[in-house]
């Protein structure tokens, strides 16, 4: 067991039996976007103890003008896109081969969900002694990072579910189409800032700004974005600068593509349409960059660490926020907390240079945790889990049961994750937060996600007969 645990990422191996026609920018897409959430986290985070308590800001809330940074930096829309066009070329092939909606989806969510349940399983117990040893007015704002990014993760499977819809098009429906879900997304935008609706309906734009690169995507792997020329595609990344410029400049949204503690609207949370557009800026520079970055991809040793880190995604994603937190806690109990205070938004700040020099010591520790937790717990992300992997022993449902059933356990899954994400586990398993005004419970959301990942297997899991069709 030990061996297994602490066993070597075969980067190596896996990168020499890479396919010779796999497009290598998606893999490239994600994990450079994996490693600047991973890095941007550890530097942004700003967190100061007041009275035994942690309260939690951001570096780039305490110095505004680096906030345009974001438009470089905010890089999750790749994460999307890479899925989008993995996702549709798996999904051609799946049919291809006459398979099911309800078979498709289980694949992808088998694969999605079974890091998650080691990760729950060992946060709960974690969260439920910390419940336990302190107060939840301490815990609590360290706890919400433990399940903070699973909105990513809840809004990736929502637009996964949806990938049968996002169809070939020519240059004209594509365009179309893309058109279509940002009007979407900024009509929600409307209902909430100009109309006086709840902000519960920017819920809706958890699945509709994150449609917009996952349906660029699914264009992408299917060569429509090929066909677009380049003098289009540089012409509409400046128009949308130029949009998004004006959006800010005059409307209700911040400047900031990430989200700001005290700040009373978010570009991120719900996501908004100048996110939208910014989802569409990545696509139009990939596209642009496609040439050397193919040259550069092809590279024996770029491409071995771009395999690397694709290998551990979800490890690393779903792991490096709990090693911050850890860091700054045991940081604060050997009285080695960087030197904040609080700024006149009432939110932590940088107390002079010695918060810069303590950070330097303070980010290395942090990269040998991470190192460390993803060293340790990678094997989970690829290794069977009993049950879950195991074939259904459950009647095979008919075809269109199969598939209803699914879609409602995709929907349920989606919902339970961006539940997570919102409530934290501080005073698990009790505690009842509100978001958007809607009141919402970290062990209900577990619940939920078990729930759900129980419906997907048992509508399109194999059986142990080696069956994996369905009755007509």
């Amino acid at each position: 067991m030990p061996n297994y645990f602490f066993a070597q990422v075969p980067a190596t191996n896996a990168a020499s039996l890479t396919p010779p026609d796999r497009d290598r920018i998606f893999d490239a897409a994600r994990g450079i976007s994996l490693l600047i959430v991973v890095a941007g986290h550890a530097i942004m985070g700003v967190v100061s103890w007041q009275n035994g308590v942690p309260r939690v800001g951001n570096l780039l809330a305490a110095y505004p003008w680096t906030q345009a940074l974001t438009w470089v930096f905010q890089i999750v829309p790749l994460f999307f896109f890479a899925g989008g066009a993995a996702n549709a070329i798996s999904w051609d092939k799946h049919v291809s081969r006459g398979g099911t909606y309800a078979e498709w989806m289980w694949t992808r969510a088998q694969r999605f969900l079974r890091p998650i349940w080691s990760y729950l399983f060992i946060m709960g117990i974690i969260a439920a002694f910390v419940t336990w040893l302190a107060p939840t007015r301490v815990a609590a704002p360290l706890m919400l990072l433990t399940t903070q990014l699973l909105w990513f993760l809840g809004s990736y499977v929502l637009v996964t579910a949806l990938t049968p819809v996002f169809k070939s098009a020519t240059r004209s429906q594509g365009l179309i189409r893309t058109l279509s879900l940002l009007v979407a997304c900024g009509l929600v935008d409307v209902l909430r800032f100009f109309q006086g609706f709840p902000n519960a309906v920017g819920v809706a734009n958890f699945v509709l700004v994150w449609m917009v690169p996952g349906y660029l995507g699914s264009l992408w792997a299917r060569g429509t974005i090929a066909k677009y020329s380049l003098v289009f595609l540089v012409s509409v990344l400046a128009a949308n600068l130029l949009i998004n410029g004006l959006l800010i400049h005059f409307g209700p949204w911040p400047i900031s593509l990430v989200g700001m503690p005290g700040d009373p609207i978010s570009n991120m949370s719900p996501p908004t349409l100048v996110l939208a557009i910014h989802c569409v800026n990545w696509v139009l520079l990939v596209a642009l960059l496609k040439g050397p970055l193919t040259r550069l991809l092809a590279r024996e040793k770029v491409w071995r660490r771009v395999t690397w880190v694709n290998l551990v995604a979800m490890t690393l994603y779903l792991w490096h926020l709990p090693m911050l937190v850890m860091l700054i806690v045991i940081s604060h109990f050997f009285g080695m907390d960087r030197p904040t205070g609080i700024g006149a938004s009432g939110y932590p700040v940088p107390d002079g240079w010695n918060y810069a020099i303590g950070s330097i010591g303070f980010w290395f520790i942090f990269g040998i945790c991470v190192w460390a937790i993803v060293r340790l717990m990678w094997p989970l992300e690829h290794a069977r889990l009993p049950g879950w992997d195991w074939p259904s022993k459950a009647l095979i449902p008919k075809e269109t049961i199969a598939t209803k059933v699914s879609i409602l356990g995709v929907a349920m899954a989606g919902i339970s994750l961006l539940m997570l994400s919102a409530t934290g586990l501080g005073g698990f398993p009790f505690k009842v937060v509100h978001y958007v005004k809607l009141p919402l419970n970290s062990a209900a959301a577990i619940l939920i996600l078990m729930l759900s990942g129980a419906v997907i297997r048992w509508a399109g899991a194999p059986r142990t007969n080696g069956s994996s069709g369905h009755d007509a």
